[in-house]
Formats: structure tokens, C-alpha cells, sequence
């Protein structure tokens, strides 16, 4: 649960941190908070239903599913990239008006919110259920866990808030974008090895490399490194293909605008 909540702590902290240092959280905090409570709601109600969705979803469905959720949700992180980048220097300006324009901005930061707390949420029940049905640990040692897990991403959360205030406006602007672009190559990585799996993509190649002895996924600092960077141990072809290829499209986007970007007047 501390892994999964650590992913959706790190999104909506950097969200929440990007709008106040903008000067625009009073605008559109309500839509993070908005995706936040939503998100948690759809994960309860999933959790109502599992066993049903679970049996619905059962066997190479469920890979689908998973992936499907995973593309969803770098999608919406590249979508905030892209805004991010746009919005800098001249949020303050747009927020006295353009009313559809905030509109469309507080959508795409609910959508975001919303389906990346939605994934984790999605992925927590469907462990905890298997965890439960597989008779692997009683419910009291579950909800104790489940629970610190939570609190310590709230923790989080709330530390990448309070601390993104004293961080200079450009050195805080370029490492949440880095960081938010690692969090989507990492995703897209993902969503190609569950489509692997059901035969949706070709492997090109099983098993790249085998890093499992030296830095297994479930230790702490495996744990971290696919959380932050979307480390996988022993990675298919594709999905090291669609994890470069995803950087290098972004790292050539990100070069051409600061090509781009037109020199200051002088003074």
C-alpha cells in the first residue's frame, strides 16, 4: 500500500506544489480535491465488487485491463507536461480571465488526478483481495498495514507541498517536469508488458537484461527506482523500446521549444 499510495502521493503533491507556486491554487485546487475524493469513491466501489469484476476480468482480461488503465494514466501525465510547460510565465495573466480556457484546465487537472489516485486504488483492491482470498495474512494485520502504508503517503504528499514553496520557480519547474516524465515512461513500460503477456504486443525480445539478484523489484531500493523511474528487474525488448522511445520523444519536444523559445529583450 506504501508503494502503491507513494505513486499518487508523488502526482498530487507535485500538482498541488505546481499550483501554489504558480499563484493559482485558490483557482484550481478544488479539481485536484475534486479527483482525489472521486477517485477514492470508485475505488471503494470497486472494492464492493470484486470478486465479480475479478471473475469478469479473469485471466488474459485482466492484463488487458491493467495496461489499459496504465496508458490512461501516462497519457494524463504527459497532457500535464505539456500544460506545465505551456502555463509557465504567463499563468498569472490567464487567471483574470479566458473562463473556458481555466475550464479546460481544471478538467484536464481533475482527469489527472483522478484516474492516477483511480489506478492505484484499482491495483491496491485487486492485491488486498488476492492477499485475503489466497489466505495470506489475517484482515486485522492487513488494515494495520494497509493503513500505515496510507499515512505515510499522505505524509508524502503533504512534505512535496509544504517543501515546493522554498524551491526556486525554475529548478522546481524542470525537476517535476523530469520526474512526471519518468512516472510516464515507467507506466507506458508497464502497460506493454501486460499487452505482452496476452500476445497484444510482440515481446521482440524476452528478458533484456536479469537485474532481479542485484536489485530485486520488492526490496527498498527496487521498490523506490520503479515508483520514481519505472524500473523492471528483467524487461521485455518492447518494453525497454517503449520506455526509450517515450524519453526520446519527450527529450526532443522539450529540445525544440527551448530552441525555440525567443532570446529576452535587453534592457
Amino acid at each position: 500500500m506504501l508503494r502503491e499510495g507513494v505513486e499518487a502521493a508523488l502526482v498530487v503533491g507535485i500538482v498541488l506544489a505546481v499550483l501554489n507556486r504558480m499563484g493559482a491554487g485558490g483557482a484550481y485546487a478544488r479539481h485536484v480535491a475534486w479527483g482525489v475524493a472521486l477517485a477514492v469513491v470508485a475505488s471503494v466501489a470497486f472494492a464492493a465488487v470484486a470478486d465479480r469484476v475479478a471473475d469478469l476480468f479473469s485471466g488474459a482480461g485482466q492484463e488487458v485491463l491493467n495496461g489499459a488503465v496504465l496508458f490512461v494514466a501516462a497519457a494524463t501525465l504527459t497532457y500535464v507536461v505539456v500544460w506545465v510547460r505551456a502555463a509557465r510565465g504567463r499563468m498569472a495573466a490567464e487567471l483574470d480571465g479566458r473562463a473556458r480556457v481555466a475550464a479546460a484546465r481544471g478538467l484536464g487537472l481533475f482527469t489527472l488526478v483522478f484516474v492516477t489516485v483511480f489506478r492505484e486504488g484499482f491495483e491496491s483492491v485487486l492485491f488486498l483481495w488476492g492477499v485475503s482470498t489466497a489466505g495470506g495474512a489475517g484482515a486485522a494485520d492487513m488494515v494495520a498495514g494497509a493503513v500505515l502504508g496510507l499515512v505515510a503517503s499522505l505524509a508524502l504528499a503533504w512534505a512535496l507541498f509544504a517543501g515546493g514553496r522554498r524551491v526556486p520557480l525554475k529548478g522546481f519547474f524542470d525537476a517535476t517536469m523530469v520526474l512526471l516524465v519518468f512516472l510516464a515512461a515507467g507506466m507506458l513500460a508497464n502497460a506493454a508488458g501486460f499487452w505482452v503477456a496476452v500476445d497484444w504486443l510482440p515481446a521482440l525480445a524476452h528478458q533484456v537484461w536479469d537485474t532481479s539478484r542485484i536489485v530485486p523489484e520488492r526490496g527498498a531500493l527496487g521498490s523506490a527506482l520503479t515508483v520514481l523511474l519505472g524500473y523492471n528487474a528483467n524487461p521485455t525488448l518492447m518494453e525497454v523500446s517503449v520506455y526509450g522511445g517515450y524519453l526520446g520523444l519527450i527529450g526532443l519536444w522539450l529540445l525544440a521549444g527551448r530552441v525555440r523559445r525567443p532570446a529576452p529583450a535587453r534592457s
